[in-house]
């Protein structure tokens, strides 16, 4: 019973990574036009930052990522998705749920995306996809959408501190919006605030919610 149980999952993880090897085959041959046309889809405008608040967006969510190869399983408060990754789960699955796909996303995002798609393309394609939020009933995809829909402005005139609101959203967006969660948005503004004058550290890889630049009470 044992043997026939260890043949059933032996067959079942060859399977899964013949899956995986066609997965990888297939999307390095289109990822390219892919991240291309996100890009040309998108205004100049919208995806492109200044080096500075380019430096902000990379220290807290993806400090390693102008080096790191689509992953990153130890810097504090880079979480577990990089942004290679977040522009993974747009590119590579028609909706990315959370749980078993994950390993597949670390897979096409390692030897799919990485090799093909130098690291300019792949943040303004991630700037151009982005999550933030709803507003009035629409969901608000792109950094650039998202400073007009928050701030009724167009991405290189917000202030400093609104576009730390933008960046600030980025582990919640639902819950962490500048507008119907002000109190929270300012929180988590302050803590990387914080993180950016080299007063705190995050508590560890999980940390995205940066709980060790919290002031302590």
């Amino acid at each position: 019973m044992i043997r026939k149980l260890a043949l059933i999952v032996g067959a079942l993880l060859i399977a899964y990574c013949l899956y995986l090897g066609w997965r990888v085959g297939t999307e390095r041959g289109r990822v390219v036009d892919r991240v291309d046309a996100i890009i040309a889809a998108a205004d100049p405008a919208d995806v492109t930052l200044s080096p500075a608040r380019t430096a902000i967006l990379l220290r807290v969510e993806d400090p390693t990522f102008m080096s790191n190869k689509g992953l990153d399983f130890s810097t504090p408060g880079g979480g577990m998705t990089t942004i290679s990754q977040s522009l993974g789960k747009r590119i590579f699955f028609t909706r990315f749920r959370p749980g078993f796909p994950k390993g597949e996303l670390i897979v096409l995002t390692r030897f799919a995306l990485y090799p093909k798609v130098d690291k300019q393309r792949t943040l303004k394609a991630f700037l151009a996809t982005a999550f933030f939020g709803h507003w009035n009933g629409r969901a608000v995809i792109g950094i650039g959408p998202a400073a007009r829909a928050w701030f009724g402005k167009p991405l290189n005139a917000l202030t400093d501190r609104e576009y730390l609101s933008l960046i600030a959203m980025a582990p919640a967006p639902r819950a962490l919006d500048p507008i119907r969660h002000a109190a929270a948005n300012a929180d988590r503004v302050a803590r990387i605030e914080r993180l950016l004058a080299g007063r705190c550290q995050p508590d560890g890889l999980r940390d995205v919610m940066l709980a060790g630049c919290a002031i302590k009470r």
